[in-house]
């Protein structure tokens, strides 16, 4: 081999400065990032910490993009079933609540409506709650 670096250890040097110039992606970004980017930063992000080899760079690489390209596209799926299910919740809400000021008299379903916002503020409240949990 001689006093001359091979392409392989070249190519491990440049991406081991590329990894150190570059930073972690903090959580609330991941979403704004396209998944080419978030497969390029795991990849260097795991180049780093794992100490991987030129060939283990190029196969993570191509195993991240695989992995990126799928989660999103399950996000995009998962996000359209919670839109159809609460359109679906609005409408049958609804329909419940027709039905119901048919049957109820006026005053009755006033006191419904008031009951049903209580816990619907009394279910915001709980989600407050377990928020704040989570962060603490």
């Amino acid at each position: 081999m001689g006093n001359k670096p091979n392409r392989t250890m070249k190519k491990g040097v440049f991406i081991a400065m590329l990894v150190g110039l570059t930073s972690t992606v903090p959580a609330q970004d991941k979403a704004l990032k396209s998944p080419d980017e978030r497969a390029r930063i795991r990849t260097e992000r795991m180049s780093k910490e794992l100490e991987l080899s030129p060939e283990q760079i190029a196969k993570v690489e191509s195993i991240n993009l695989k992995y990126a390209g799928k989660g999103a596209e399950l996000r995009k799926k998962h996000e359209a079933e919670r839109t159809q299910a609460r359109q679906e919740g609005k409408a049958m809400r609804e329909a419940e609540a027709a039905e119901l000021k048919a049957v109820l008299t006026p005053d009755q379903y006033a006191k419904w409506e008031a009951k049903q916002e209580e816990m619907k503020a009394r279910r915001m409240e709980r989600r407050r709650g377990a928020q704040g949990r989570r962060s603490e």
